[in-house]
């Protein structure tokens, strides 16, 4: 977790950030674009390298999609799914996109590959957490607002004295921490939102003839999994802590707001004609549910992302 913590973003047009490009070490990688390189015959391949190829897939989601948690390059959903078809299914994983950050995303790609088979979106916590975590208002919200709020803000009065005097000061003070208002979720907004999204991404399959599938990404609690001694021990250390992210992911994984969640998104997804599936509801069957499947609340071992993608393949 410690090669993850380092990659950091790069800012990019349209989705604001993205994943850091050219990170290189023995657990993650990623290309010039900031994409994960993605498993193939037997090797590891950049996505440029399959613009060519005859068909692809592509695996589209936040953090859970790039493979937080996984070991290495070859343990991601996407090439996990390459492993065991003969075909091509490639990282559209972007750490900390929302909803409609990774439809963008999606549509500054996609018209490079010569035929897309299948999206399939592993996502949903993100939307949960934003609208939780902020005051949200008709242009929505996304992960690392304040440090764009902060950049604006000082080249727009970088020539006040009195501001860089401020900030100055307030690198020195032990009282600069705000801790985030934690709020109720608001599921008219979050329904409304994905009423819109999912009518774009059905119009978009039918245009450009392809199968769309939104799979509701797992969280623990979610799954009523009983925990293994491993995972005891992360959420006791997640728990007491005092960061807002766990404190808010905390109040997220209460099964009232899963249940919400699911009921919304199989209203939506019938009407609109989107295949929907809850990963959730697909791990609570699973053998190895007592295993050590997550590293936090939110991101999986190597085991987790292997029993994903074999949800993902009979679901298909």
């Amino acid at each position: 977790m410690q090669f993850y913590d380092q990659i950091s973003c790069d800012y990019k047009p349209f989705v604001m950030f993205f994943n850091r490009e050219n990170f290189i070490s023995n657990t993650v990688n990623t290309d010039s674009l900031g994409f994960r390189h993605n498993f193939f015959n037997d090797d590891l391949k950049l996505q440029s390298d399959f613009y060519d190829h005859e068909e692809v897939s592509l695996v589209i989601g936040g953090s859970c999609v790039f493979g937080f948690g996984s070991s290495n390059d070859s343990n991601t959903i996407s090439s996990l799914l390459t492993k065991k078809t003969n075909h091509v299914y490639l990282n559209f994983g972007a750490t900390a996109f929302n909803s409609k950050q990774e439809l963008i995303l999606f549509l500054n790609f996609f018209q490079k590959f010569r035929k897309i088979k299948n999206v399939i979106i592993v996502s949903g916590v993100n939307d949960l957490y934003l609208n939780l975590s902020s005051k949200q208002d008709e242009w929505g919200d996304f992960f690392f607002k304040s440090k764009f709020d902060k950049i604006h803000n000082y080249y727009k009065n970088r020539n006040n004295i009195k501001l860089r005097f401020r900030e100055l000061l307030s690198k020195f003070s032990n009282n600069t921490y705000k801790k985030i208002d934690i709020r109720n979720i608001n599921f008219d907004k979050i329904e409304q939102n994905f009423k819109n999204l999912f009518s774009l991404w059905f119009a978009l399959s039918n245009n450009y003839n392809f199968n769309i599938y939104y799979f509701l990404q797992p969280l623990a609690s979610w799954t009523k999994k009983k925990l293994s001694d491993s995972e005891t021990a992360i959420f006791e250390i997640l728990d007491n802590s005092n960061d807002d992210a766990h404190q808010i992911l905390k109040k997220i994984s209460l099964i009232e707001n899963h249940n919400k969640y699911n009921a919304m998104f199989a209203k939506i997804s019938k009407k609109i004609g989107i295949n929907f599936i809850d990963l959730n509801d697909e791990f609570k069957s699973l053998k190895s549910l007592d295993n050590s499947l997550f590293v936090d609340r939110i991101h999986l071992t190597n085991e987790g992302y292997e029993e994903i993608s074999k949800i993902i393949l009979n679901q298909i």
